[in-house]
């Protein structure tokens, strides 16, 4: 080494170099400290590309930001190429540390990324912004005292690389150090602004808590394929112990479309601080929505349509609630299902004993979800898999439940079609004198109306008739399968099936194709209940075969109707009186 750059600068060592140039370890001769010095290659033929490097780098010059390298000078050597000369930082780099540590934990984001949100807000609003954040540009300085401060370096550079053959997909390798993070909007060549930030940041964060990338297809192509079009990943898909309202901040930054992603970087090192719900005034300022209003807490299960479910608290009351959340991603029609969202919303405003009441609804970045009250107690399913048929005695308070429900439903001119075992739960209530517990059968509505409702919200392998990936295909009456629209005799084909199930722990109809099951449904009657349910009454048993007919006009014409025929005399109906 010993080369003398400019007069004024001792090249003492190389610390790195690549496609874009070298960086360099040198000293000042004047003033004998070190500095760093990153000298870009520059093509001459394109001097508007150097010149618009070298005017983006003077503004970046003028951001003083403890989380931002310093620029100190800014020159041209005598072969034409740009160089920088920066502080010089003495610790790893962010890549370097994910490196040797594999992945880092909630409290290390907590405490790195806000700062560079800081930092690059300052940047942002003096109308820079970087382009090529990843966690080779994020470098930590160690200082004497023990402090660690992550510096966001590279500001500017990549205007050079967007000009350059390196940002060009056509050759092997190219491009590959900034397609990982890379917003949409880069890829397509189209307007980029500081929400490009946004996602590239909320890349590094989703590398920093699970040591890989949001997406790892290893060619090129596909890469920027699954990030255009593929849904967006699931930190907890990678690292289950993740809590929830991460997975919602960093999801939201990753948004493909720039209007759902944080506003603001501001915004979204904001809603890292304050996520882990303890401070609770710092969240209501800083988060949206649903984590300002609610902590997030366990995994209860899969919900409709895709959707998850958890527990909750309402953090102003300290009600427990549950939350089911669906994350805009690969569903065929998403308007449709947010419809569906919506319907079952408003439906079930409804006070009754029996209906799962919803308390909130709310849309945000591609996000929709439903409050309702937390039910503590197992879904149906769970309860027909550990109790197997329901005996007479047993099953028949539950009917009366589900049936004095779905009136209710109906005269808010709701209905229940695709009502499934998994979305009913079973709670324990004590008895009017409060000396033992009952059973309370709790439901929800799927939010069909119409048969577009259903069949625009089915995945792609029902349709296709290659599988039965929706459950709830199995409980919703023939006539929506065809196209046809639902009225209160397809709630009454439902909780036939519901209660046929029940009481013999078997489907009435089953396939393993949505063509099929509708053939099986077309063909005839199943057998009759009572064969596999000794206790069930036989007009009960009639009844449930009446319910399963095929053709609507065959069926009862109303719950009330099919309640009087399965339960008997009106005046031992219980809760389904009315």
């Amino acid at each position: 080494m010993g080369t003398i750059l400019d007069g004024r600068y001792e090249i003492v060592s190389i610390i790195a170099s690549g496609g874009m140039g070298a960086v360099y370890r040198a000293r000042r001769t004047l003033l004998h400290d070190e500095v760093a010095i990153k000298v870009i290659r520059a093509d001459d033929t394109v001097p508007a590309v150097r010149e618009r490097f070298m005017r983006e780098s003077r503004a970046s010059a003028q951001l003083r930001h403890p989380n931002i390298v310093s620029i100190l000078d800014l020159d041209i050597d005598p072969s034409g190429n740009p160089f920088l000369v920066m502080e010089l930082l003495n610790g790893p780099s962010l890549k370097d540390e994910i490196a040797a540590r594999r992945r880092l934990d909630v409290a290390d984001v907590q405490r790195i990324v806000p700062r560079l949100c800081d930092a690059l807000h300052l940047a942002h609003s003096n109308g820079i912004v970087h382009r090529d954040l990843k966690p080779a540009n994020v470098v930590r300085h160690d200082f004497p005292g023990g402090e660690q401060v992550y510096k966001i370096v590279d500001f500017g550079i990549a205007t050079m690389r967007e000009s350059s053959e390196e940002t060009r997909l056509t050759g092997a390798d190219q491009f590959v150090g900034t397609v990982p993070y890379a917003s949409p909007e880069q890829l397509r060549a189209g307007g980029v602004d500081a929400r490009s930030d946004v996602y590239s940041l909320g890349s590094v964060v989703f590398e920093m808590l699970t040591g890989r990338l949001p997406f790892t297809d290893p060619d090129v192509l596909g890469m920027v394929s699954a990030k255009l079009l593929s849904p967006v990943p699931s930190l907890r898909a990678v690292r289950a112990d993740l809590p929830v309202w991460v997975d919602i901040v960093v999801q939201r930054a990753l948004a493909t479309d720039p209007a759902e992603r944080w506003p603001t970087i501001a915004a979204f090192g904001a809603a890292i601080l304050a996520g882990d719900g303890s401070d609770q005034t710092g969240v209501g300022a800083a988060a949206t929505g649903l984590l300002a209003m609610y902590d997030i807490g366990a995994h209860i299960g899969p919900g409709r349509l895709g959707s998850e479910v958890y527990r909750g608290v309402h953090r102003a009351l300290g009600h427990p609630v549950a939350i089911r959340m669906l994350r805009r991603g690969g569903q065929r029609d998403w308007d449709a299902v947010r419809a569906r969202f919506l319907r079952e919303a408003q439906t079930l405003q409804l006070g009754h004993p029996s209906i799962i009441q919803v308390r909130d609804y709310g849309e945000e970045a591609g996000l929709v979800y439903v409050v309702t009250d937390f039910i503590d107690g197992p879904s149906l399913r769970q309860l027909m898999s550990a109790a197997g048929p329901l005996a007479w005695p047993r099953l028949r308070p539950l009917l009366a439940q589900l049936l004095d429900a779905a009136r209710a439903l109906h005269r808010r001119n709701g209905l229940l079609a695709g009502l499934t075992p998994d979305i009913m739960r079973v709670a324990h209530e004590r008895d009017e004198v409060g000396t033992a517990e009952e059973e309370r059968l709790m439901i929800s509505t799927a939010g069909i109306w119409l048969a577009q409702d259903l069949l625009a919200t089915l995945q792609e392998r029902t349709l296709r008739g290659v599988g039965l990936a929706d459950e709830e295909i199995r409980y919703v009456a023939p006539e929506l399968l065809t196209g046809q629209a639902a009225d209160v005799r397809s709630d009454v084909f439902t909780i036939g099936v519901l209660a046929y199930e029940m009481a013999t722990g078997t489907l009435p109809y089953d396939a393993a194709s949505m063509p099929a099951l509708l053939g099986a449904m077309l063909r005839g009657a199943p057998i009759p209940p009572v064969e596999k349910q000794p206790t069930l009454p036989a007009a009960a048993s009639d009844a449930l075969l009446r319910a399963l007919r095929p053709d609507p006009d065959a069926r009862f014409t109303s719950v009330k109707e099919l309640a009087t025929a399965l339960l008997g005399d009106r005046r031992s109906q219980g809760s389904a009186k009315g």
